[in-house]
């Protein structure tokens, strides 16, 4: 085992060694990338379950695929993967340790206790080699945990704000009997230790009644109820709403500028208080309240639209959601010394493009570079005497590709993010009836 990966390891560096002699002399800039990976060599994780819905006391079965960021091929330079179920309140509840079997691959399970709680809990993957480069690196699936007792009884809560406080409303409906019952005991805690958190509600007519002081609830805003009923726990968590309604809107313009006297797309995404996406409408104006332009939310919070900064001038959005509350948010200012990359696809052909601000002047020995997970697939000065460059789509491999424009001090001038899409890497499937009609 260990022996493959070695040799699997030395092919790499070996591969991009030769790599670096073609190219270092003619081009350093592609030395760097592939420097980058031969000194640097990163992993990318991913956790295959069984299900994604399971009842406590049960077991999750789990593949993990662990694999070369660069080549996407099973190298096993790890020895040992992680994995972790993390609680709603983003405690851990269990961590297992596996090495790989004789064919490199990595199985394993977690047994859920009988006494979690119902809620969305999180599983965790990560080698220690990604630790080092951070936790943006790790496998992170959400998983559903529900309970027994959840098939007979159901919660319904309500919150209200009141003041610096959120008041609830709680009822526990039998789905056997169809009615409210009253539990023989009912808590709340918002830690991990319930002796030192937990919260008794007081019943009147079958109804709870608990209230949340906004300056003790914690970041997560995230609750644990237990009730007692005929011996039986039942347990699961909440999160508190954000009662007073607001969203956000961020725009971002395409290559990072907005150079003046160009028409620039921009793109948004709109977030509520809760951190969910929130469908927006709005329009555009100037520093004299002239209407430029209106946009619409396309999916999930998330659409663009274009416009055209005139110089001198200053822009804001009037953003609108569905329950008909509007805010204003000012766009990024324009800038009279800026460029940025405009890509287009056209007809199976990728159109990349400059926006320049009229003052600005294009560095001499300014380059653009296209890579795909650290690999770099095209690095070549920039014509600035050709309107745009036309790349066929069989020329990028399927993936992400980020275009980068490189002044000859290496600062970056600007970027941009393009998914290339290859028929050649779906997967074909055909499927054969082992006769033709069936009763």
């Amino acid at each position: 085992m260990r022996v493959r990966s070695i040799i699997m390891l030395f092919t790499l560096l070996v591969f991009c060694m030769i790599l670096q002699a073609q190219d270092s002399i003619e081009n350093p800039i592609k030395k760097l990338f592939l420097d980058q990976i031969s000194f640097f060599p990163q992993e990318k994780i991913y956790v295959q379950t069984d299900r994604s819905e399971y009842l406590s006391g049960e077991i999750i079965w789990f593949r993990v695929h662990l694999v070369d960021a660069v080549f996407l091929k099973q190298a096993n330079a790890s020895r040992y993967v992680y994995v972790e179920l993390i609680n709603p309140t983003n405690h851990l509840v269990e961590r297992v340790k596996l090495r790989p079997d004789s064919t490199g691959c990595f199985y394993g399970n977690i047994k859920l206790e009988d006494d979690l709680g119902e809620g969305n809990y999180l599983l965790r993957a990560y080698t220690r080699f990604m630790q080092n480069v951070g936790e943006d690196f790790f496998f992170t699936k959400p998983v559903y945990i529900s309970t027994p007792v959840s098939e007979r009884l159901s919660v319904d809560i309500k919150y209200m704000a009141i003041g610096n406080a959120i008041d609830t409303e709680i009822k526990f409906i039998s789905k056997v009997e169809n009615e409210k019952v009253i539990p023989g005991q009912c808590v709340i805690f918002q830690g991990e230790d319930a002796a030192l958190n937990e919260k008794n509600v007081l019943f009147k007519e079958k109804t709870g009644y608990y209230s949340f002081s906004e300056k003790k609830i914690n970041k997560d805003r995230t609750f644990q109820l237990e009730a007692v009923f005929n011996g039986k726990i039942y347990k699961r968590y909440f999160k508190i709403p954000y009662l007073k309604k607001s969203f956000d809107v961020s725009f971002f313009p395409e290559g990072g500028y907005a150079p003046v006297s160009a028409n620039v797309t921009i793109s948004f995404k709109s977030l509520n208080t809760s951190g969910l996406s929130e469908n927006i409408k709005g329009q555009v104006l100037d520093d004299q309240n002239q209407l430029c332009t209106e946009f619409e939310s396309t999916h999930l919070g998330m659409g663009s639209f274009n416009m055209y900064f005139s110089p001198g001038k200053k822009y804001y959005a009037i953003c609108t959601n569905k329950e008909n509350i509007s805010k204003r948010f000012n766009l990024p200012e324009p800038s009279d010394s800026a460029v940025s990359l405009k890509t287009v696809w056209e007809h199976d052909k990728l159109y990349i493009k400059l926006i320049k601000s009229p003052n600005y002047k294009l560095q001499s020995q300014t380059q653009l570079i296209a890579h795909i997970r650290g690999i770099p697939v095209y690095a070549e000065l920039w014509d600035d005497n050709k309107d745009h460059l036309i790349f066929n789509k069989d020329f990028f491999p399927a993936g992400i590709i980020h275009f980068l424009l490189i002044d000859k001090n290496r600062n970056i001038l600007s970027e941009r993010l393009v998914f290339s899409s290859q028929s050649s890497t779906f997967a074909k499937t055909n499927i054969e009836l082992d006769k033709a009609t069936y009763c």
